[in-house]
């Protein structure tokens, strides 16, 4: 049973085929992800340095509150564009493996 289904999933495959679709609607789709991609980037490098300032502000002020909710912040906004980072990344991979 379980080498059956393992042998009907290994003979799936994905071949997208964008022959059908108009060009500038491929053209519009391929602008449309570049440019989400690159405002996520934007809030999270955002994120990043409010978080630094708000670690200079808590360390000058002596807030620890402060200090820790940043260090939160930096971690969350840098984890953030790692991910983006790596979900590009893996997504331009895929797509090199179906040409």
């Amino acid at each position: 049973m379980f080498n059956a289904l393992c042998c009907r999933l290994a003979d799936i495959s994905v071949t997208p085929d964008y022959t059908g679709l108009p060009t500038n609607l491929y053209t519009g789709l391929t602008h449309l992800t570049n440019n989400a991609a690159a405002v996520m980037f934007t809030v999270s490098a955002l994120g990043i340095v409010l978080s630094i300032t708000g670690l200079i502000v808590g360390h000058v002020l002596h807030k620890q509150y402060i200090s820790e909710k940043s260090w939160a912040g930096l971690g969350v906004s840098a984890g953030a564009g790692a991910i983006l980072y790596l979900g590009v990344h893996f997504a331009n991979y895929a797509a090199g493996l179906f040409r």
